[in-house]
């Protein structure tokens, strides 16, 4: 099993619905096979939807959950649906970007996302 970042916008141009399920593309596949059954951290980025005109999210980090399984989309081909069980929101989202912020999300939720590897700046 593997930690994951996923990223989701408050107006999605996917299906995602962070509570319940979380939907991506064939290209993540693989990624998110090996988070399967394990807690995952979701992140609001600044960019906005396909509107151009909205503002952007947070950039910010603000639940964590975890992944029970992975589906077919039926409808989309070369899409799937992470399928999400016990979501919990961060009292206060973490705020940023970084190689800091797995520590500062394991501080902020008492240790309740585990530890991941920093994101590489390459």
């Amino acid at each position: 099993m593997a930690k994951a970042i996923l990223t989701t916008k408050i107006d999605p141009t996917y299906d995602d619905l962070p509570e319940q399920r979380y939907h991506f593309p064939r290209t993540y596949l693989r990624q998110v096979e090996a988070a399967r059954g394990d807690w995952i951290v979701y992140y609001e980025p600044r960019r906005p939807g396909s509107d151009l005109m909205k503002t952007g999210g947070r950039q910010a980090y603000f639940a964590t959950a975890r992944i029970a399984d992975i589906i077919p989309d039926p409808s989309k081909p070369d899409h799937y649906y992470a399928l999400i069980e016990d979501f919990l929101p961060f009292d206060h989202a973490v705020q940023g970007h970084g190689p800091l912020l797995p520590r500062r999300i394991r501080e902020r939720s008492g240790e309740r996302c585990g530890t991941f590897p920093t994101p590489s700046m390459t």
